[in-house]
């Protein structure tokens, strides 16, 4: 099975080299590796051209989703994942994928564990969910980045291209898809470093749980609206949820019905 590697990339010559190595260093070595660039100003091209095994175009888009979606229209692998220009892989990590997909071959998706590294310190994220429903009402831990799950070509050709105008949650538009229509695979191994860079998005959104809400009440409205009224109570309710005045007349309303 081919892996298809795909990195969008803006600005990124401090730290894209030791993705693109990352990957050069696999010991399953049936992959190919595409990086969109969003046209940089800084020495991210020059880099790239001391890898002659990559193939790469730099040219304007409309964003991270944009460079995502054309960087898949180019690649023939059997099997897809992204790479952040500023995270990495860890040896074995296609080695591992490839070998969950061959254990279980029903499997469309595989979730693996990662290493957070913020302020020089690395943190372990490993209760990731798999499960649709969990995300739907934001339960559970996120996969809180891509390099941490690989999937068939069928998934994203499925799912359709990200939505050009989400810069933020295009993942997690994505998972509750693929999770929805495919079956995924939990594996306990660690597959990479998601690095929290200064400026990266990561960093620096704020209110993640108000922008993912509305892609989970669409979702349910959309694929299961038997569900809906019962995932916009979750959500109401959620600890996370900053609405006090709704919480305040949900809680009344049970003290109420309660009597």
């Amino acid at each position: 099975m081919k892996i298809s590697v795909l990195t969008p990339s803006f600005n990124s010559g401090n730290y894209i080299a030791k993705a693109i190595e990352s990957v050069m260093r696999q010991t399953y070595t049936n992959w190919e590796h595409i990086i969109v660039d969003g046209k940089s100003i800084d020495n991210t091209i020059s880099t790239l051209k001391d890898y002659p095994h990559v193939k790469w175009v730099s040219e304007k888009d409309s964003g991270q989703s944009d460079a995502m979606n054309k960087a898949f229209s180019l690649s023939t692998g059997d099997l897809i994942i992204y790479l952040n220009a500023d995270d990495y892989f860890y040896p074995d990590a296609f080695q591992i994928f490839v070998g969950a997909f061959n254990k279980t071959p029903k499997a469309d998706i595989i979730v693996g564990n990662l290493h957070m590294k913020i302020n020089d310190k690395f943190i372990e994220s490993s209760n990731v969910t798999i499960s649709w429903k969990d995300l739907s009402i934001l339960k559970g831990r996120f996969p809180t980045n891509p390099l941490s799950y690989m999937y068939k070509r069928k998934v994203q050709e499925k799912i359709g291209k990200f939505p050009i105008k989400e810069h933020y949650t295009m993942d997690y538009w994505f998972l509750l898809r693929a999770f929805y229509f495919f079956k995924p695979l939990k594996v306990e191994d660690f597959l990479g470093c998601f690095v929290f860079v200064k400026n990266n998005k990561s960093s620096t959104i704020q209110g993640e749980f108000q922008i993912q809400m509305p892609h989970a009440l669409k979702f349910c409205l959309k694929y299961t609206p038997k569900r809906f009224l019962y995932v916009s109570k979750q959500l109401l309710t959620h600890a996370k949820n900053p609405n006090k005045q709704v919480k305040r007349i949900l809680k009344n309303y049970r003290t109420i019905k309660n009597r």
